[in-house]
């Protein structure tokens, strides 16, 4: 299986990253490709707003914004001089209920063909992992543990098997119920990322959500975590948040989540969204809609690295897969940390990575069968 990562320069700085490859190659299973939604051709219409009254109350552009931009097109302009491959590597296509018709088999023939609650090297701490009382609400939570060098496979309340992938850890369920849970049996992580529930109009609209958060609530949820309790010394912290500048004070401002936390922002990673010719998703002057997410990196403060003030900035360019669908990050923290061989969480995910734990209650989303393919040759 080629590698997600299509380009990157001397520096590390500038990388061209491919989403639905970064998480199949996270599975440590080869033999799987995750189904995605087709490649954005041409940048979406843009809904800037036109009249001077419009454009007054979206604010003035700040310098950091400013700034921020002119480096983003820079980073682009490098990438198109030195890289002239393809932005994404080929996707297989489709409404993932259409690929689960016919797959779906009575929980009895699912635990006599697949390799599931039998294992013996499995660690379950709760009977009845997955089953329909636990799948249907949040009060009850699962901690699963694939001690195996392969993936397992346990049924779910649809009848789908969901993957589970080797040396990985899944702690299901809504973060506050499931907080003493992680508080007993967590690690310390070299690694934890987060990717919050911030607040936004659609999220509230959207029916699928089972939670929506208000910043008051998000920041109360994010301050329980214990994060400076299972991070390791020199550990990293990685936090994705929204283009709302409140949302970014929440964390970095004084006695905001970073100084609770014992950790100083040494890096700013942006994923840049582009079309499959390079062009950027809108023009990243827009004022209204940004065609960039950022992830601020925390080093535990006393490491090396901390207290001179520098923050290294760089650019992930990757084409946009499914709303909301994160890269996998495995592939480039693998090149930050210099190794393949350490403990990582990730917080709110929507995928599960071989190796790392996974907490919240959407960490297997993305990981029943209706979502992948058998697809061994490429």
């Amino acid at each position: 299986m080629a590698s997600c990562i299509l380009y990157q320069n001397d520096d590390s700085d500038i990388t061209l990253l491919d989403i639905p490859r970064s998480i199949e190659s996270a599975q440590g299973d080869l033999t799987k490709r995750i189904i995605s939604s087709s490649p954005l051709e041409h940048p979406y219409p843009s809904v800037e707003p036109k009249s001077a009254k419009a454009k007054a109350r979206l604010g003035v552009v700040s310098i950091e914004d400013l700034l921020l931009q002119k480096y983003v097109q820079l980073a682009l302009n490098g990438l198109k001089e030195r890289y002239k491959g393809e932005w994404c590597l080929p996707r297989v296509i489709g409404n993932p209920e259409i690929f689960a018709q016919g797959k779906k088999r009575k929980r009895k023939e699912m635990l006599s063909d697949e390799k599931c609650e039998n294992d013996p090297e499995s660690d379950k701490l709760k009977p009845g992992y997955l089953g329909s009382d636990f799948m249907q609400n949040n009060v009850y939570s699962s901690l699963f543990c694939n001690r195996n060098a392969s993936s397992i496979c346990t049924p779910t309340s649809s009848g789908l098997c969901a993957r589970i992938p080797p040396h990985s850890t899944v702690l299901y369920g809504d973060i506050t119920t499931t907080l003493e849970t992680f508080t007993q049996s967590a690690p310390q992580f070299k690694v934890i990322i987060l990717d919050p529930p911030w607040p936004n109009r659609s999220a509230r609209r959207k029916s699928s959500y089972s939670i929506s958060y208000s910043t008051t609530e998000v920041n109360t949820l994010l301050s329980s975590i214990p994060l400076d309790d299972h991070l390791a010394e020199d550990g990293l912290v990685a936090v994705w948040v929204t283009n709302k500048v409140g949302f970014r004070d929440i964390l970095l401002q004084e006695g905001g989540l970073f100084d609770e936390w014992g950790i100083e922002l040494v890096e700013e990673w942006v994923w840049l969204k582009v079309t499959v010719n390079g062009a950027t998703i809108c023009a990243i002057d827009s004022m209204w809609r940004k065609p960039y997410e950022i992830l601020l990196v925390g080093r535990k403060k006393g490491s090396e690295g901390t207290g001179n003030g520098d923050v290294k900035r760089r650019v992930v360019v990757a084409v946009p897969d499914l709303h909301s669908r994160k890269p996998n990050l495995k592939a480039l923290f693998k090149d930050m940390m210099g190794t393949e061989k350490y403990e990582a969480l990730e917080i709110f995910a929507r995928n599960l990575t071989a190796g790392w734990w996974a907490w919240g209650n959407e960490v297997l989303k993305f990981q029943t069968e209706e979502h992948w393919i058998d697809e061994p040759n490429l």
